[in-house]
């Protein structure tokens, strides 16, 4: 059942920038300078959150009257995505939406940044995370060592596991060859005795078919079956708490310094609305195929508590592994573990 949206997230969001707007008109300030930014997108054209997304930026060109222009380019179409980075302090892209885990190879700090299996039970939580327990502040002070700005993040919903097994406990998952994001996933799954094979989320499909895999920590229940994973896995595992990740639009601070107070004020409330518009179009979307999953032939199913509770100590021993990796790993993981405690979840 999808989950109610709590107003404190948006009413006041929609609230402050209906007045933004019209402060923006009434002082006559459209009239200045134009500036377009070009972003790289994460995904490709097609995916749900890639329109939302290209949607954002429609409404942030109408709201900034014309002022502000972002131009958001296919995931891929100027450098790698896992350099974009150095892209946006080279001034090559203005900025991008990506994913912080992409650059665990930097700083394995960035890896948890992006995802920590386990510590979600809602993806509003992530909202409570990043906008009221100093996730953004972690992220914008993990990036500034390249010079780059994160105006805000961003999250679907929980992941789903598209399986040719049935998953029904974690004992399901011993000995299951499963497609896995290299890091704090893969060393969870290797504690139930699963076996990791990491490969990009374009080959899942062909792997899944082929038999060269049994499962895939792979994408939300709606991504995987837009992507057409379910023709081949016949059995999903959806609420696992395995994965929540979230990503992040972030531009070159000096083209953050430079845009007038007014727009960054915009940029910076209008993630918010964006965050919670995310959420609700992937719950829209996964609701929609959870009422044909039946005509389709997928079998649905999902952990009991007792299961998830088992889940979470597991990926709280990893959590502490991982933060031995590098100090931000440990100031990242430090962060998620006070906010856990401070709010009565484990």
């Amino acid at each position: 059942m999808m989950r109610r949206l709590n107003a404190v997230y948006i009413l006041p969001v929609l609230a402050a920038l209906t007045m933004l707007f019209a402060a923006t008109h009434a002082t006559g300030v459209a009239a200045q300078t134009k500036t377009v930014w070009r972003l790289q997108n994460q995904w490709l054209p097609g995916n749900q959150l890639t329109e939302v997304v290209e949607d954002w930026a429609k409404r942030v060109t109408a709201m900034s009257g014309g002022r502000l222009e972002i131009q958001m380019l296919p995931a891929g179409s100027v450098v790698p995505l896992a350099q974009s980075l150095e892209a946006i302090k080279a001034g090559v892209l203005d900025g991008h939406v990506s994913y912080p885990t992409l650059y665990a190879g930097i700083d394995p700090g960035f890896a948890p940044l992006g995802d920590i299996p386990g510590a979600f039970d809602s993806p509003y939580q992530l909202v409570e995370f990043w906008y009221y327990y100093g996730g953004l502040e972690l992220m914008r002070e993990a990036y500034s060592r390249f010079n780059i700005y994160t105006i805000g993040v961003g999250t679907g919903s929980f992941e789903a596991i598209p399986s040719r097994k049935p998953l029904n406990t974690l004992a399901d998952f011993k000995g299951l060859k499963m497609r896995s994001p290299p890091g704090i996933s893969s060393a969870i799954w290797e504690k139930l005795g699963a076996v990791p094979v990491v490969m990009p989320l374009t080959e899942v499909f062909s792997a899944l078919e082929k038999g060269v895999i049994d499962a895939a920590d792979n994408g939300t229940l709606s991504y995987n079956d837009q992507t057409g994973v379910y023709a081949d896995a016949k059995y999903t595992l959806i609420n696992s708490m395995h994965s929540n990740g979230a990503f992040d639009i972030s531009v070159n601070k000096a083209k953050w310094d430079a845009l007038p107070a007014d727009l960054r004020q915009m940029l910076e409330l209008s993630m918010r609305d964006l965050m919670v518009r995310c959420i609700v179009r992937v719950q829209i979307d996964d609701a929609v195929v959870l009422a044909k999953a039946e005509s389709k032939g997928l079998k649905i199913s999902e952990l009991s508590d007792a299961e998830k509770v088992q889940y979470r100590k597991l990926a709280v021993q990893a959590w502490s592994d991982w933060s031995k990796k590098s100090p931000l790993s440990e100031k990242v993981i430090n962060a998620y573990l006070d906010y856990l405690k401070k709010t009565g979840k484990m």
